[in-house]
């Protein structure tokens, strides 16, 4: 009896060694590292960077945000350790999202700016306007003071049939363009901050994350009803 205990603790010595090695590892180093998931064999989900899996091929399929599914198989050795690295590239929808987003910010940004540019043209002309106004008004005012103070019959003549007549319609025409410049500038402004309130309230594009949907349904996933679906991914063999 005694001997044959002994028979049976040595034999157990020797199989725990083999069952500890019927497993090996996996280290996951993913590009993106901080948001990847992956399933294992097609039934299990995962978000570990290290796994634990029995000797022999095993499929995994990665996916992240804004990533395109890839999809490989790799052979674990039992009692040994490796590393997957894999490099998820950018899905073609995300791609054509980001220069959907790239077309739109430039044309909100043409629709801001070019009635800025009309905006600060018109302010620039009314501000020239306003100045010819005040000079010519002044001109004017100059011309009637010395026709009322002057004694000269000359130079009294010369203001009565040239200078008067000729500064009151540069007066004249200098108040009109100031009014005109006036009007542009405000229909300018008033459209520049309609262009402003509207660009603010457009919004985005919105990414619609189709390898999400094909990710979603590698794995059996349930409905409202009971029932579920199950659905195919991209492929990328990797080599």
């Amino acid at each position: 009896m005694f001997l044959c205990v002994h028979l049976i603790g040595a034999l157990g010595l020797l199989a725990a060694p083999a069952i500890a090695q019927t497993t090996g590892q996996l280290r996951l180093v993913v590009d993106p590292g901080h948001d990847f998931q992956v399933i294992l064999d097609g039934t299990h989900r995962l978000q570990e960077r290290v796994l634990e899996l029995s000797e022999g091929n095993h499929r995994l399929q990665l996916w992240a945000p804004t990533r395109r599914i890839v999809d490989t198989t790799v052979y674990v050795r039992a009692g040994s350790s490796r590393e997957l690295t894999v490099r998820l590239p950018y899905s073609p929808e995300y791609l054509a999202h980001q220069q959907e987003v790239k077309r739109f910010r430039e044309r909100l940004w043409l629709n801001k700016a070019l009635p800025t540019v009309a905006t600060v043209g018109a302010a620039a002309w009314t501000t020239v306007s306003y100045l010819n106004y005040r000079k010519a008004g002044r001109q004017l005012q100059d011309d009637k003071d010395l026709y009322n103070t002057s004694a000269d019959p000359g130079a009294i003549a010369e203001l009565k049939d040239e200078r008067l007549p000729a500064h009151q319609d540069d007066f004249r025409r200098s108040k009109v363009m100031l009014g005109v410049s006036t009007g542009v500038f405000a229909v300018a402004a008033a459209y520049t901050i309609w262009s402003y309130r509207r660009a603010d309230r457009t919004p985005l594009p919105v990414f619609d994350d189709k390898e999400k949907v094909r990710f979603d349904g590698l794995v059996w996933l349930p409905g409202p009803d009971g029932r579920g679906v199950w659905a195919a991914g991209l492929t990328i063999p990797l080599r």
